[in-house]
Parts: C-alpha cells; structure tokens; sequence
C-alpha cells in the first residue's frame, strides 16, 4: 500500500459515511475532508417544507486552516429537493447547490475581522452535530416561494377576476327585499353614542 492510499481507498462504501458528530477546529488543524452522502430524512426542519423527504444529499467538505489563522470549511450540497409548487400546489423537483464557506469563530466579535469570503459559525459548545450544520446552509438557500415554471402549471383554485358592475348588481340584489326602514344605517350606532353621552 503506497504512503498516499488509505482505508476510504480500499473502501469505498467507508467514504460515504460522514459522522453524526464533529470538533470543526480539530478537523482543520488536520486539514480532513468529509465526503459523504446524508439522508434527507434525517433533516426534521427541512423535511417540514417538503413534499417528499425520499433521496440523499451529496455533502463534499474540506476543513483546513488559513493564513489569518482562521479555522473554517468549504465545500458544496448537492441533492434534487421536492418542493411544494405554491401556485398549483403539486410537488416540484428542485436542483440544490449549495457553496459552503464558514469560518468557525469563539466569539461574536470575531465575525468583524473576517473576510468577506466568509460567513461566520458561532462555536458554542463542541462537538457539534454535523447534519445540524449542513441544514441550516440548505434552509438558508431555499427560495421563499417555490414556483413551478407559468408554463408548467396552474393555480389550484382559479382566480376570479373582479368585475365592479357584477359587483354593483349583487349588492342591488342584497338589498332588495329590504324596505328603507329595515336596512341598517352604519352611521345609528353613533347616533346612540351620542345620545348616551348627553344623558
């Protein structure tokens, strides 16, 4: 076996499997890389905001350690997501990518001194669990409406488009069968008010 060739080599089913969870500084001081696939269904929050949670996600992630001393992670997620189409209501297949650049901080003013390359990753507590990380960088890239193509779908419920003199003739007929005497006039109620007040 070459100096180069590790057990992922041999194993390629073992480069799959990314742990549940991880210390991000120790990661990239040794410079590790987790390629792997994640089950969609693992991910409770961004299950909520689908239509299926059927398929696995393609998570590729390089710690490393840069010149400003920063410890941080790149990498991309990819998956095909099931979206809920919110004009016709039906289920939509969405291409996910996502570019990942974090910078794992201690504290919240470090977030200042980083370069605008990335985005700040508050450490709280360590270990932290990896597909918790991983979900928020998708949530964060969903679009806020979900729409299908004009062309690919309809709206559920047709909409009615407003016609004021259709509007006109249902109030006309509303009030018919009602004497002037019988139909309430808006303005009675400050009537009372004011009668009230001079009593």
């Amino acid at each position: 076996m070459s100096k180069h060739q590790n057990s992922s080599d041999l194993n390629p089913d073992l480069s799959k499997r990314l742990p549940v969870q991880i210390d991000p500084v120790r990661l990239a001081v040794a410079k590790q890389q987790l390629h792997g696939e994640l089950e969609i269904s693992r991910l409770t929050r961004l299950g909520e905001l689908l239509s299926s949670t059927e398929g696995k996600l393609n998570v590729k992630l390089d710690f490393d350690v840069d010149l400003n001393k920063v410890h941080y992670v790149s990498g991309t997620i990819d998956a095909e997501l099931s979206l809920c189409c919110q004009r016709c209501l039906h289920a939509m297949q969405w291409p996910l990518h996502v570019d990942v650049s974090l910078a794992f901080i201690a504290h919240e003013h470090q977030a200042d001194e980083l370069l605008a390359e990335y985005e700040p990753y508050l450490l709280q507590t360590t270990p932290i669990v990896l597909s918790d990380l991983i979900e928020d960088e998708i949530l964060l890239a969903l679009p806020q409406v979900p729409l299908h193509d004009e062309a690919e779908c309809k709206p559920a419920v047709p909409l009615k488009e407003f016609d004021p003199a259709e509007t006109g003739k249902q109030n006309e007929q509303d009030g018919q069968g009602q004497s002037a005497s019988e139909r309430k006039n808006p303005f009675d109620v400050l009537t009372s008010i004011k009668s009230d007040s001079k009593e």
